[in-house]
């Protein structure tokens, strides 16, 4: 698996620019990330996991593309133990147009979480840990995520599926390069998740 996510990574880096459709992108959507973990590496479909509407979280999808750069953002919301929790990721990194029929895309960026107990104070959480004070400890404590996207593209709209990872403890805070690459064992607990968006430009 680390040697596709290289393959990736190249790919977009040397691919002509012949192949992009437009210079500036801006796609604005919806979102559906399962909640359960998805292994890259079986590539197994269970049933039940993808038709039980409760192992979804749903959110907004927002991309802003500028030739092959692209920024995204996505913002989830979900119920823990009855209390309303939201997370957001912020991701940058490669965008490629192939033949504009299917876009891919690779980024990196921090995901934080908060969940709002009733009648207490919003909870961070880092790796599933609750420890983080504000948000900007979470932001600068919590493991970046890989987010890889492939949608196909019918006109303006965007029907897309991502994979999203987490790095082996690369955070802002800590700068550890070398966990850059996810571990066998973080790709067995990636998330998968499928996204409608509609380009404005």
């Amino acid at each position: 698996m680390k040697k596709t996510i290289m393959i990736i990574l190249v790919v977009l880096l040397v691919a002509p620019i012949g192949l992009f459709a437009g210079v500036f992108d801006l796609s604005l959507g919806v979102l559906a990330q399962n909640k359960l973990a998805w292994d890259v590496n079986e590539g197994e479909i269970d049933p039940e996991q993808f038709t039980n509407i409760d192992n979804y979280a749903f959110g907004a999808d927002i991309r802003a593309r500028l030739l092959f750069a692209e920024v995204g953002f996505a913002a989830l919301y979900e119920e823990i133990e009855g209390a309303p929790s939201f997370s957001g990721i912020a991701t940058a990194g490669l965008s490629l147009d192939l033949l504009g029929l299917v876009r891919v895309g690779l980024g990196l960026g921090p995901q934080v979480q908060v969940q709002f107990p009733e009648g207490g104070d919003p909870i961070f959480y880092v790796g599933g840990e609750n420890n983080p004070e504000n948000f900007e400890e979470a932001l600068m404590n919590t493991p970046l995520v890989w987010r890889a996207t492939v949608d196909l593209k019918l006109g303006s709209v965007l029907l897309g599926v991502n994979y999203m990872v987490n790095t082996n403890n690369f955070t802002i805070e800590n700068g550890n390069y070398e966990g850059l690459i996810p571990t066998d064992a973080l790709f067995k607990s990636g998330r998968i998740g499928a996204s409608f968006l509609i380009s404005l430009f």
